[in-house]
């Protein structure tokens, strides 16, 4: 554990900082299965809490101590114990769950606390996981869901904004293209009543 958290410092430290370092991804990939997109920051870098198979995409906020859960104990097996699936146990070669992979999209934000449980294969772009929030299933793009279980109590934007903002992939740009434009990024982008939930 300590061995691992100066070498990532180390990383970050030599290799432009958490928000852009290509070497600390690459690790996060090549090491633990999690591909974190560039801008993404938080409790990402964590994997002893992300599971496997985690993707998270560019520009996402992620609150400290969160856990996504990509496989379930085998209920199925005679003992649910980690002994008897994993392979870093060394008692047999292969995993013998599966994990499903989860997709978190751009721009997400995800509150501290928050629980992904197994199954959930998508949180979509410009949604919002409230702090605490136990996600049982997929959430859709600009979703702001809370709770436990986690529901959708509200979109961020009318379907007609989030119909553009999906389609302008704004997050595929650089800090650097985006700057030019930055005042349309520090103000609100539509202003909406506090409550209403819509279907996108």
């Amino acid at each position: 554990m300590g061995v691992r958290r100066v070498i990532m410092r180390w990383i970050v430290r030599t290799d432009g900082g958490v928000l852009t370092s290509p070497a600390l991804r690459k690790v996060f990939k090549d090491l633990y299965l999690i591909t974190i997109g560039q801008y993404t920051s938080g409790g990402c870098f964590d994997p002893e809490k992300i599971d496997p198979y985690t993707t998270f995409g560019r520009y996402c906020s992620i609150g400290r101590n969160i856990r996504i859960i990509t496989a379930n104990h085998p209920m199925h097996f005679k003992s649910m114990h980690v002994f008897f699936y994993n392979h870093m146990q060394n008692l047999c070669d292969h995993d013998l769950i599966e994990h499903i992979p989860l997709n978190i999209g751009n721009d997400v934000w995800i509150g501290d606390n928050a629980i992904i449980m197994p199954g959930v294969t998508s949180i979509g772009d410009g949604a919002v996981i409230g702090a605490g929030a136990v996600v049982h299933k997929s959430i859709p793009p600009y979703a702001v869901a809370v709770g436990n279980p986690a529901r959708v109590v509200r979109y961020r934007f009318s379907d007609g904004v989030i119909r553009e903002l999906l389609q302008s992939k704004w997050w595929e740009k650089s800090i650097e293209e985006i700057i030019p434009d930055i005042a349309s990024y520090q103000r609100p982008f539509e202003d909406l009543p506090a409550t209403g939930c819509s279907e996108v």
